[in-house]
C-alpha cells in the first residue's frame, strides 16, 4: 500500500464527487489550498452545497469550522466546477500563496459570482446562520472541536482507517437535501 496521510483520509471523506477527488489528488496546490484537510484548525463537517447559476458553471460550497479562532466560525469556501464538466475544478479561498490558475482569493469569487446572489456575508457564519438543514451535522462538528487531538497518530493507524473508507465508499454516499 502506498503511504497515505491523514489528510488522504479527511479528503476520502468529503462529500465530493469521485471527479473532484481525483482532481485533488493530482493538483496539489488545489488540494494544499483546502481548508478542511486541517484538523489541526478545522473540522469539516463534511458539508457542501450545490447549486447552478445561469452560467453553466457549478458552485460548490464547501463548509469548515475554525474552531481555534477566538470566536469559532463556519467558513464557507467555494470550488467551481467549470461548466460542470467534472473536468476542471477552481477553488475560492484566502490563500496565503495568492492566486493560481486554479486557487483563487475568496474576493475573485464575489466579484465573478455576485450577480447570482453569492454575497460576501455568507463567507462567515454563526452556526445560527446556516441553513436549518445543516445545523444537526455543524453542532456535531462543535463537539467534535472540544475533543480533536490529531497530534501523534501512527501511520499504521491511519493507514487502517484509509483501508476502512475505501472499503466502504460507495458511488452514492451522499445524503441530498433540497434546501429552500
Amino acid at each position: 500500500m502506498v503511504k497515505v496521510s491523514l489528510k488522504d483520509v479527511i479528503l476520502e471523506l468529503q462529500p465530493f464527487s469521485d471527479e473532484l477527488v481525483d482532481w485533488c489528488k493530482s493538483n496539489k496546490e488545489f488540494f494544499d489550498a483546502l481548508k478542511n484537510i486541517y484538523p489541526d484548525k478545522f473540522i469539516s463537517p463534511a458539508m457542501i452545497m450545490v447549486t447552478k447559476p445561469p452560467n453553466g458553471d457549478e458552485v460548490i460550497g464547501i463548509y469548515n469550522y475554525s474552531y481555534k479562532q477566538k470566536t469559532p466560525i463556519f467558513k464557507q469556501d467555494f470550488i467551481i466546477n467549470v461548466n460542470s464538466s467534472n473536468k476542471i475544478f477552481i477553488l475560492y479561498t484566502r490563500n496565503p500563496n495568492g492566486s493560481s490558475k486554479y486557487v483563487k482569493d475568496i474576493n475573485e469569487f464575489y466579484d465573478k459570482y455576485a450577480k447570482y446572489g453569492y454575497k460576501k456575508s455568507d463567507h462567515h457564519l454563526t452556526l445560527d446562520e446556516l441553513p436549518i438543514e445543516l445545523q444537526l451535522r455543524a453542532k456535531r462538528s462543535i463537539e467534535l472541536s472540544k475533543k480533536v487531538n490529531i497530534k501523534n497518530i501512527p501511520q499504521s493507524q491511519i493507514e487502517t482507517i484509509y483501508e476502512e473508507v475505501m472499503a466502504i465508499k460507495i458511488k452514492d454516499r451522499f445524503e441530498k437535501v433540497n434546501l429552500p
